[in-house]
């Protein structure tokens, strides 16, 4: 007797951490250059570059973990 387990879908929430991420850092990375006298931006200063492409980093980061998931998950079918 065999029994069918429900076929379990890749989690989506890395694809959009992804693209909130990528788009949180191209704002931050523009504020500062439109205006780097805001107030949370004038503090850290050219830290803020810094901070922008992390963030971008961190986008490619969840689009890395949802590609191992996917993978993963093919090879387990």
């Amino acid at each position: 007797m065999s029994s069918t387990q429900p076929r379990r879908a890749t989690p989506r929430w890395p694809i959009g951490a992804m693209i909130a991420s990528w788009i949180l850092g191209i704002v931050w990375i523009v504020l500062f250059y439109l205006d780097p006298t805001l107030p949370v931006l004038s503090g850290l200063g050219n830290w803020n570059l810094l901070a922008g492409f992390a963030l971008l980093l961190l986008g490619g980061a969840f689009l890395l973990l949802f590609a191992v998931m996917a993978i993963v998950k093919a090879r387990r079918q």
